[in-house]
């Protein structure tokens, strides 16, 4: 193995070990986060952790208790749906500086935007997505269909 590949290696496993780290911190501190919504009356919030797990419903005051039972089940549901929303942009934006690496890593190792045209070329002439294959492979794929 050349020198100069061993540096490229080295940097990007250096990298790669930095980005891990990264993730593991992301997903320790949103772990411990939370997302507080209330009615529009603040009769009820809802707490719910950024795995979308409900942590508390709390109901204040008395105005709750003159909710008709479907008006206090609606009100729950959309309070739990626009917790739920905002659970999903809190990860959204703390994993979102991450994204693209494994992208980065491939243009780094391809040398270069030319290389990395051709291979999406490649991949699109070849029907691929994403370097995946449209659908799974199977001993029958390879077989002649004429055949019977």
């Amino acid at each position: 193995m050349s020198s100069g590949y061993q540096e490229q290696l080295n940097d990007i496993m250096g990298r790669l070990a930095d980005h891990r780290s990264k993730l593991q911190e992301t997903q320790e501190r949103l772990a411990q986060q939370t997302v507080k919504v209330t009615s529009k009356d603040r009769s009820i919030t809802v707490i719910m952790g950024t795995q979308s797990d409900v942590r508390e419903i709390k109901f204040q005051g008395e105005a709750y208790r003159s909710m008709a039972p479907a008006e206090l089940g609606r009100t729950l549901v959309q309070l739990l749906e626009k917790a739920r929303l905002e659970v999903h942009e809190t990860v959204t934006r703390a994993v979102s500086p991450m994204m693209g690496f494994s992208e980065e890593v491939r243009e780094s190792m391809l040398g270069g935007t030319d290389q990395l045209r051709m291979m999406r070329e490649v991949r699109q002439k070849m029907g691929l997505k994403d370097g995946m294959p449209d659908g799974p492979r199977t001993y029958r794929d390879d077989e002649d269909e004429t055949d019977g």
